[in-house]
């Protein structure tokens, strides 16, 4: 009888196929690779197409759905007491923070620098406009054909001239308003806001003033006998002329060089507190 044919055995090796016939002995050690058995390496999990990864989201960013409501309940309460001034300011200051808040993970340093950076720099602009006059940032009167007629945002109440009534000024803003020659005597006033008011010659005998605000009002001859004055603030007030016999003046707020060209003041207030 023939032997049977016994067929080849082969190992894998690093120079390919090696092939052992009867009798050799088979290479020991060899490395053997899944590319020569034609099987793929193996690759990390893919994400599916069309998927985004989900980002952990911080317990601060839940509340993010408040930042518009916030914003503009702040800008509009602060608008309220210093108008377009305030309103920019804090409008640049909460959109700031709102940047800084959110953006600290995908803001650089650099970044977040120059946010802030340019935040103080328009807050700084908006400050040196107000101080400047310039007619956004600033409520004062400004200039149209040479004379001053009207304050920034809107035009000022007319009274030139007028006998005035508490009826007259229900629900109108005094700020800057025109007087001159106008007659306002025995009205409350307290606590009202007449910044810049043009009242040359006005009257306002016994009218109550008590805390109210008359910066930078122009008061030349204007008639304050026996007015209540208690707490008022006159800051860089024109009071040439000014005629306040017999007024209380306790706790004003006023520039004494403007005091010494009143053509009448009380060397000190009657205590009487306007009844209050």
């Amino acid at each position: 009888m023939t032997d049977p044919v016994i067929p080849p055995q082969s190992t894998a090796g690093s120079g390919g196929l090696v092939t052992a016939m009867e009798g050799e002995d088979l290479p020991v050690g060899t490395p053997v690779t899944a590319g020569e058995y034609g099987l793929a390496p193996a690759s990390p999990p893919s994400i599916a197409q069309g998927t985004t990864p989900r980002r952990t989201l911080r317990a601060r960013d839940k509340f993010l759905w408040m930042w518009p409501v916030v914003a503009l309940a702040i800008m509009a309460g602060v608008g309220m007491l210093w108008g377009s001034l305030g309103t920019f300011i804090s409008g640049v200051i909460v959109i700031a923070v709102l940047v800084l808040f959110v953006g600290d993970e995908v803001l650089e340093a650099g970044h977040r620098l120059a946010v802030t950076v340019l935040a103080v720099l328009l807050v700084v602009i908006a400050w040196l406009g107000h101080q400047l006059g310039v007619p956004f940032f600033s409520t004062r009167d400004v200039k149209v054909n040479g004379t001053e007629s009207f304050s920034a945002g809107s035009a000022p109440a007319d009274f030139r001239g007028r006998k005035l009534s508490a009826d007259d000024l229900k629900g109108v803003n005094l700020h800057g308003a025109l007087l001159s020659g106008a007659t306002l005597d025995g009205l409350d006033l307290h606590g009202m806001d007449l910044s810049g008011v043009k009242g040359q010659g006005a009257s306002f005998r016994r009218a109550i003033l008590d805390r109210a605000r008359l910066d930078e009002a122009d008061l030349r001859g204007a008639d304050l006998r026996e007015a209540c004055l208690y707490g008022a603030v006159l800051r860089r007030a024109d009071l040439r002329g000014v005629d306040a016999t017999g007024a209380d003046t306790t706790d004003v707020v006023a520039d004494a060089k403007a005091v010494k060209q009143a053509a009448a003041w009380p060397a000190e207030g009657t205590g009487r507190n306007c009844g209050r």
